[in-house]
């Protein structure tokens, strides 16, 4: 899956699951058995992507939560897009207009 439109609308698949321990979390794919570690702002972004969410909303909800500056934020949230999407627990629908 790509997901590279920024009219997407990104979510996790349903063979994810997540839970926060102390400040970070845990995820976890069902189908490939593979436990990835998150920091606290990885958190808040599974815990945003449990529903449908477009890229402006991601960037929106981090600058809201934490002390950064939006050109920070949306960058930090390609990266991290961008690792989710190598393990495979993420899907996109498109936005109709």
């Amino acid at each position: 899956m790509s997901v590279s439109s920024t009219e997407a609308q990104i979510s996790l698949t349903s063979h994810v699951r997540h839970r926060a321990v102390a400040e970070d979390g845990v995820i976890v794919n069902l189908e490939s058995a593979r436990v990835v570690i998150v920091n606290e702002i990885g958190l808040h972004i599974i815990e945003q992507l449990t529903s449908p969410k477009t890229r402006k909303a991601l960037t929106e909800s981090i600058t809201s939560a934490f002390d950064v500056g939006v050109e920070q934020a949306a960058t930090d949230l390609e990266m991290y897009i961008a690792e989710l999407d190598k393990e495979q627990i993420l899907e996109q629908q498109h936005v109709q207009d």
